[in-house]
């Protein structure tokens, strides 16, 4: 009876080892290869991850920038693109065993090349590949030797087999094992439309690097085994899905978690708020004069190594200010990377959680003092008017934040997508990377006559009720020179009638008792050609008069920008020292301290009140609809061209007694003068802010 239950039991015991022999022998001796190299490639590695940047946003916590999660392809050179060192081993193998064997490395290498032009018209094609031989008529002991080293080390030559073929070798080329790199980022190209072509030469250019001699070895070294070039930003989840599931059908290419920038209002304040990009070498260079190292080029093994250098540190996959307010609060926006530690697979998939994580740090958040709700209104309302070049910007007089910003023409992040687009907007004269409040100067025309006014006064060159005839023209013996016709001839004016009027011959006299250096002065004491030192990339300084004090007096030869010129309508309306302009919370901007007495400020103020209240006033017409509004203000025409073209302006400030913002309004290239554009236009903008923003706006 107990003989009965051994027996089963031993038999069974004996068919467990003979099965768990046999699997030893399969593992051991058929197998092993294979599951070494599976387990030579499970390793420990840590995962760099770049920060994400702060956030932009207006006075009213409207978002202007932000950061987005997405997912970008990258290349490793070393496991994309094998053949030069398949050539390299090949070529050791054939002469070390036939002395005769004609090629050096070069030239093996040039003759796989010819090999892959031949058939990589069928690479983004999803087809099996067909075997391509490549040399034949190979010596046995020649063809032999290949063959055991491919026997031997197989992932040293993928896609090269040895086959006998009678009394010779032919060795040939399995296109999906030698070429998938190249295969992989073809179809790539495919599935994101992209022109043929297009990322492949981005491999060719970082494998261009890697040969040229004149880049030292280490450097050569990096790019080669283990730089993560980039190769495509943003890709779609259907293209993300196939990699992360069959990666070895995409030898290679790497998935990363990066930031995209996006801007929500695009194109709004585009140009301000300028754009991000990846490091250029000048960047990258730039960070390494200061000792700040790329976290992600670094080899390190523990994260306390990481811990220590992290605040000081970059990721590759950063998204770095290129332009605008993005560059200019570049280490404040700009964010601390992460890492992680983690245990990938042989197919560089990850095993389990991460070991130990430290957290990217987010860039700090920024807040301007702009309005943006109030700023597209005035940028609707200008194009509408037909305008195409033109700013609007308004600054709070007790604090001189700019909480109007409006430029014209609009560009957004889309010029950075579109090669052609750019280089179509790059002509300098067209200055579409310009913001035109703070970056395109242009002639000020007669709002320049409120400096002359108060320059001549300060000096005791005029005094505020001395009368001026104006017959038309300064030099009856030149008629056909410094004329002028913004009022009836022969009319006698003093300063505040001549500032209502605009009149030409009254401020042609004061520039011939001021001379140039005295306008300069006053001007650049009310803020004019400075910067306004309120933290905005690319500000223009604009030009100063060189000569001509009589046409310098009317804002002739030299520019300012609108943002100058609000400066100065600001100190007007401070009657002095004003504050500096603010457009980011957090920075003031460089304030203006005027050594002119108050009395001649309230003598230039009497003349733009007058030009909105009075009859002959250039801003008093009852169709432009100012005239409701207890505002002062100064109109200007720059004539740009023998055609009826201006750059139409208009500066001042309202309430007259309290004040509560100064403002500029540019618009440029237009067929009407400064008071019949610029009017109607501050008249609908003032009634925006009565109606929107609760101010008490009228007389």
């Amino acid at each position: 009876m107990q003989r009965n239950r051994i027996i089963p039991i031993a038999l069974l015991f004996l068919l467990m080892s003979v099965g768990i022999a046999a699997r030893l022998v399969q593992l051991q001796g058929m197998d092993w290869r294979d599951h070494a190299l599976r387990a030579s490639n499970i390793h420990r590695s840590i995962r760099y991850t770049p920060a994400p940047r702060g956030q932009i946003v207006d006075s009213r916590g409207v978002i202007l920038a932000r950061d987005e999660p997405a997912v970008r392809a990258t290349f490793l050179l070393s496991e994309l693109e094998p053949v030069r060192w398949v050539a390299r081993r090949l070529t050791k193998i054939l002469r070390s065993n036939d002395d005769t064997f004609p090629w050096n490395e070069d030239v093996l290498w040039r003759s796989i090349q010819g090999a892959r032009e031949q058939i990589r018209e069928q690479f983004a094609r999803d087809i099996d590949h067909q075997e391509h031989p490549w040399l034949t008529r190979v010596d046995p002991q020649c063809g032999r030797a290949v063959a055991r080293a491919i026997a031997r080390r197989p992932e040293d030559f993928p896609g090269i087999h040895a086959v006998k073929a009678g009394d010779s070798y032919t060795i040939s080329i399995d296109p999906d094992g030698l070429f998938a790199g190249e295969i992989g980022i073809r179809k790539m190209e495919k599935v994101l439309a992209l022109e043929p072509g297009e990322l492949w030469s981005k491999v060719e250019l970082a494998y261009d690097r890697v040969q040229d001699p004149d880049v030292k070895l280490q450097e050569r070294e990096w790019v080669f085994r283990r730089q993560r070039h980039p190769l495509h930003e943003d890709v779609p989840p259907s293209l993300v899905v196939a990699i992360s599931t069959e990666p070895e059908k995409w030898p290679g290419i790497h998935l990363e978690e990066v930031h995209d920038r996006v801007h929500p209002l695009d194109p709004f304040l585009g140009q301000l708020l300028g754009h991000t990009g990846l490091p250029s070498q000048a960047i990258v260079d730039a960070w390494e004069s200061r000792q700040e190292p790329i976290i992600d080029r670094l080899v390190l093994r523990d994260l306390r190594v990481f811990e220590a250098v992290r605040m000081y540190s970059h990721h590759s996959a950063d998204r770095v200010g290129r332009s605008g307010l993005e560059s200019a609060l570049e280490e404040s926006l700009r964010g601390v990377p992460g890492a992680e530690v983690r245990i990938l697979d042989q197919r560089r998939r990850s095993v389990g959680s991460a070991l130990d994580v430290a957290n990217a740090i987010k860039g700090s958040d920024t807040r301007l003092t702009i309005d943006s709700q109030l700023s597209r209104f005035c940028i609707d309302q200008m194009q509408e008017q037909g305008v195409q070049t033109g700013a609007v910007v308004m600054l709070d007089v007790r604090s001189g934040a700019a909480f109007c910003w409006a430029s014209l023409p609009q560009q957004g992040m889309e010029v950075y997508r579109d090669r052609d687009l750019y280089r179509s907007r790059s002509q300098p004269r067209d200055g579409w990377f310009h913001d035109r409040v703070s970056a395109w100067p242009v002639d000020p025309g007669s709002t320049f006559k409120t400096v002359v006014g108060l320059a001549a006064l300060q000096e005791g060159l005029v005094t505020a009720d001395e009368k001026i005839v104006c017959n038309g023209v300064l030099d009856p013996g030149r008629p056909d020179r410094s004329r002028c016709s913004n009022h009836p001839v022969g009319i006698t004016v003093d300063l505040s009638d001549a500032l209502a009027r605009s009149c030409n011959v009254y401020f042609y006299k004061l520039g011939q008792r001021l001379g140039i250096d005295k306008m300069i002065a006053t001007g650049e004491s009310l803020g004019l050609w400075q910067l306004s030192r309120s933290g905005i990339a690319s500000e223009a300084v604009g030009l100063k008069p060189r000569a001509n004090p009589v046409g310098t007096a009317i804002g002739r030869g030299f520019t300012v920008t609108p943002l100058q010129m609000a400066r100065v309508a600001l100190s007007i309306a401070c009657r002095g020292k004003s504050p500096g302009v603010k457009v980011v919370t957090t920075i003031d901007g460089e304030a203006a301290q005027p050594e002119i007495e108050l009395r001649h400020f309230e003598s230039v103020i009497d003349g733009m009140v007058s030009a909105v209240r009075d009859r002959g006033g250039t801003a008093s017409r009852s169709s432009y609809g100012l005239s409701v509004f207890d505002v002062a203000v100064k109109s200007g025409s720059a004539q740009i061209s023998s055609d009826p073209s201006y750059h139409a302006w208009l500066i001042g400030f309202t309430p007259v007694v309290e004040p509560q913002f100064a403002f500029a309004i540019s618009l440029q290239d237009v067929p009407q003068h400064g008071g019949e554009a610029c009017a109607p236009l501050l008249a609908s903008i003032l009634e925006w802010l009565e109606q929107h923003r609760g101010m008490e706006l009228r007389r």
